[in-house]
């Protein structure tokens, strides 16, 4: 109630000011703890770990977008690949956080649906395999909207 209240208790005059119903990250006190760390070294480095393994079997990532219908997947599969990279590395090292965050939001909503396409699929297992592998992205571009949100927040 007392949030609610601080809302609709809001003047004019606070416009422009800091949102007073957030608390901010000036101290550090959220980007400088360990869990926060380990979070940010387990979601970058998995990542970056996908992102090494998909240039590493390039011919074969690039055969399977093919086979999935992305568009230009000579070009966009090591692209898109490199930016992962930079955005898991990004995100661990905690630098450029925001683009860096923002950068793997764009990877996954760019190549999940094209490539987790569960709704298209017939085969029973397929259609779970590929429904499994939607949605497991999609929490991690509902994590990577986080880091974003938190980057920002502690600049």
């Amino acid at each position: 109630m007392a949030f609610a209240s601080r809302l609709t208790n809001r003047s004019d005059s606070d416009e422009g000011s800091p949102d007073r119903t957030e608390p901010t990250d000036d101290d550090g006190s959220v980007t400088d703890s360990a869990l926060f760390r380990l979070g940010r070294v387990l979601f970058g480095g998995v990542l970056a770990f996908n992102a090494i393994d998909n240039l590493r079997n390039l011919e074969e990532r690039i055969g399977y977008a093919e086979f999935k219908g992305a568009p230009e997947p000579d070009r966009t599969v090591p692209a898109a690949s490199v930016g992962l990279l930079l955005g898991g590395l990004g995100v661990v090292l905690w630098k450029l956080p925001a683009a860096a965050a923002l950068g793997i939001a764009g990877f996954l909503a760019g190549t999940t649906p094209v490539m987790h396409d569960f709704w298209n699929q017939d085969d029973p297992e397929e259609k779970q395999q590929e429904q499994i592998q939607f949605l497991k992205n999609t929490a991690l571009f509902g994590a990577a909207l986080a880091f974003v949100r938190v980057a920002r927040r502690s600049k």
